[in-house]
């Protein structure tokens, strides 16, 4: 049973999300979500959030953005919505507040194949970034980051850089699939 971070709802926020699918399984089971990723894609994510789930989507469009929600108003209802996000401290504490998070955080945060040198470069710093500071908003998050290895993929520097993060309380490997080379951490 996870912590919930306030509300009747248990939170995830999904860093990198990419096509998003994680975080649209967690919705229809009945979590609260946010998806994030770069702004330039954002406008199809939206247009996929708002097609699955038409009636739970909070989008740009769909209300009013002027100032962001009370303090934990996303757990009171279902909901999913995209936003967008550059990994870094400064970065999420400004999604955090324009959702009225800031004093709470969220209940999961999850992260899936964000790590690969030869695409990404060493991001992975900057995720490292965004992850410690959601973890000293709300110490209780679970994180989970799940990678695929491939030649020259920085994930080793990327997990000893997160085990020696401010706020990362420990750091585990849960899952490995040997013939993909799979592996889940939290």
């Amino acid at each position: 049973r996870l912590p919930r971070s306030g509300g009747d709802r248990t939170t995830m926020l999904e860093l990198g999300c990419g096509l998003g699918v994680p975080s649209m399984i967690y919705h229809l089971l009945g979590g609260s979500v946010v998806l994030t990723d770069q702004i330039d894609i954002l406008s199809q994510l939206e247009k996929n959030v708002e097609s699955n789930f038409p009636n739970t989507a909070v989008t740009s469009t769909s209300r009013n953005e002027t100032s962001p929600p009370k303090e934990a108003a996303t757990n009171t209802q279902h909901m999913i919505r995209a936003m967008p996000l550059s990994w870094s401290r400064t970065g999420v504490n400004h999604l955090l507040h324009h959702l009225g998070r800031s004093q709470i955080g969220f209940d999961i945060v999850i992260n899936c194949d964000c790590v690969y040198e030869p695409l990404y470069g060493k991001s992975w710093h900057l995720l490292n970034e965004t992850i410690d500071e959601l973890l000293k908003v709300n110490p209780k998050c679970v994180v989970l980051s799940s990678m695929e290895r491939r030649q020259g993929d920085g994930i080793d520097d990327f997990l000893e850089e997160m085990s020696n993060m401010d706020h990362v309380g420990s750091l585990e490997r849960v899952w490995f699939e040997e013939g993909r080379r799979i592996e889940i951490y939290i």
